[in-house]
């Protein structure tokens, strides 16, 4: 399994978004945005899925199991 804090950053940066613009899309604060991007916290499934919607790839791609994004 990859590590999803890591992810979610890379995926994040590989778009082009900002923190924030992840955050207020999957409509969560920042801070919470970030706690998962760090690792303090793991988002439940409906949370994580807003964040796939969000940085606009599938949920296999954000784990890391697809090339597709």
């Amino acid at each position: 399994m990859c590590n999803l804090p890591k992810r979610f950053k890379i995926v994040r940066e590989e778009k082009g978004f900002t923190q924030k613009q992840v955050a207020d899309a999957a409509k969560i604060g920042q801070r919470q945005y970030q706690d998962y991007e760090y690792g303090n916290h793991t988002p439940s499934a409906v949370i994580f899925i807003a964040i796939a919607k969000a940085m606009k790839v599938s949920l296999d791609y954000l784990v890391g199991q697809s090339d597709d994004p």
